[in-house]
């Protein structure tokens, strides 16, 4: 006779695990699939540091005493109990119109983001790239950016009916546009360090 595994008390088990890891360590959650990674090198987070800022000094400031339309925050734990994931981005968005925004004082967020970019390096470019890109879809994000620091480019995503699809690939000499951003007036090489 074969037990029959109920996939969210595995999950939550795994969440207990999660919460006792060492600091210094990174573990995620993917549609069930548990993934250690150690901190990542300088050239990740340096690539990571662009982007938000790019970004963020194009969307994200209100005028006056307005609220900006989007909010990014760099490594949001995202949690989803229906999809069996608790996600870690190297950044987020959301957007107020459409997904709005989450409490930021409670952690992991529930709330799904509009847009996601993971920085890619060989520790977790196979983790990313699966199992990830997999939750995000399920979780319903709109977008997903790998950035590649290695091949000094990124590759989009957009959601189509919960599976991430492949778009627009951005070598180092093109201009950075891409959905849902748009065209934000710099080159994808001006990401990457060095």
């Amino acid at each position: 006779m074969t037990a029959v595994v109920d996939p969210v008390r595995s999950f939550l088990e795994l969440e207990k695990r999660l919460e006792r890891e060492p600091e210094g360590s990174q573990g995620e959650i993917a549609r069930g699939v548990y993934m250690m990674t150690p901190r990542p090198r300088a050239a990740h987070g340096g690539a990571q540091v662009n982007l938000g800022a790019a970004l963020r000094l194009r969307f994200g400031w209100g005028e006056g005493v307005v609220a900006p339309e989007w909010l990014f925050v760099a490594e949001p734990e995202v949690r989803s109990e229906e999809n069996l994931s608790r996600l870690v981005p190297d950044l987020a968005a959301w957007r107020r119109s459409t997904t709005g925004w989450p409490d930021l004082n409670i952690t992991p967020a529930t709330l799904a983001p509009e847009w996601v970019a993971e920085v890619l390096s060989p520790t977790t470019e196979r983790f990313d790239r699966r199992e990830k890109m997999g939750a995000w879809g399920a979780m319903g994000v709109g977008y997903v950016w790998l950035v590649d620091v290695d091949r000094r480019r990124i590759e989009t995503f957009a959601n189509v009916r919960g599976t991430m699809v492949a778009g627009t690939v951005l070598e180092a000499d093109a201009e950075l546009a891409a959905e849902p951003f748009g065209a934000l007036g710099l080159p994808v090489a001006r990401l990457f360090p060095g």
